[in-house]
């Protein structure tokens, strides 16, 4: 997943996140709490390659040669 996907799933989860704060009924809270959820696990997930990245980028510039 990249970065843009992330960002991509970030902004649709908004869409009825404001529907919802503006108590339209084109949307329910079930589809908006969905959507920030799918949005949050693909940020954690993106998160957690990152981490493992930089972690495996400092053991090797740890390696003594």
């Amino acid at each position: 997943m990249t970065v843009d996907a992330v960002c991509d799933t970030r902004k649709e989860a908004q869409v009825p996140q404001r529907q919802c704060q503006v108590d339209s009924d084109s949307v329910s809270l079930e589809q908006t709490m969905v959507a920030m959820q799918k949005s949050q696990i693909a940020f954690q997930a993106a998160l957690k390659v990152r981490n493992r990245l930089v972690a495996a980028y400092a053991d090797i510039m740890n390696m003594q040669v």
